[in-house]
């Protein structure tokens, strides 16, 4: 489960974020390294997104996004002794964040009147459509540092129970002050801005199979000789 919130660098006065709650699926490979350090490969997807108020208006915004994920880090191990004959330990990591844009969807909840529901087109001219929000000039490629600090322990032979807490620091807008537009509806332009990055929250639990592929491969080409 993760928690999203958006930050407007020019427009903090007017644009009110609010936290928008999503989650993330994934899976993990991880390579040991010397001194309890390890590096991890990650993959998987996530749902996004942004909620925020327009203050003049008192319009509420808010998009779901969704994104493929790839992650790297090095994960630095510290024993921990919580029961007898038990094995845990506590970690921190670190390492870069990529997300691909692939999809998603808004709504508008206006001061006066009905919510309106909005399908994504990107990298499409504006047309008569409204209920569309063209995307234009915006990053589908969103980098980030990720900063995680976690704890695991041992459930049966070579397998773990994981969790962690995870910060996404994005380092991309998202687009520009005038990335998206909507047709049909007046006097909105200043609201949408994809001037922003994304700063994510997440907290995961993974369940871990251990398996050393170095001694799996061990006596298989080996010979004999008389």
């Amino acid at each position: 489960v993760l928690g999203v919130y958006t930050n407007f660098p020019d427009q903090r006065d007017t644009l009110k974020s609010r936290i928008k709650l999503g989650f993330s699926v994934a899976g993990f490979v991880s390579f040991p390294m010397k001194k309890n350090c390890s590096f991890q490969a990650e993959g998987g997807f996530s749902q996004q997104g942004r909620s925020y108020t327009y203050g003049p208006s008192g319009d509420k915004w808010s998009s779901t996004y969704q994104f493929i994920d790839l992650s790297m880090a090095l994960r630095k191990n510290f024993k921990l002794k919580i029961i007898k004959n038990i094995g845990t330990n506590w970690f921190v990591n670190a390492g870069p964040n990529i997300n691909y844009w692939i999809g998603g969807k808004g709504s508008l909840v206006p001061y006066v009147g009905r919510t309106q529901n909005y399908s994504f087109a990107f990298d499409t001219p504006p047309g008569p459509d409204y209920t569309k929000i063209y995307l234009n000039n915006i990053n589908r490629w969103l980098y980030g540092i990720n900063i995680g600090i976690g704890f695991s322990a041992v459930t049966l032979k070579n397998q773990m129970i994981l969790t962690e807490l995870r910060m996404t620091w994005g380092q991309t807008y998202v687009g520009q002050k005038g990335s998206e537009f909507i047709n049909g509806v007046n006097g909105i332009g200043d609201e949408l801005s994809l001037k922003c990055n994304l700063k994510v929250l997440n907290l995961s639990v993974a369940y871990v199979f251990d398996r050393d592929l170095q001694k799996g491969k061990m006596g298989k080409s080996t010979k004999k000789v008389k």
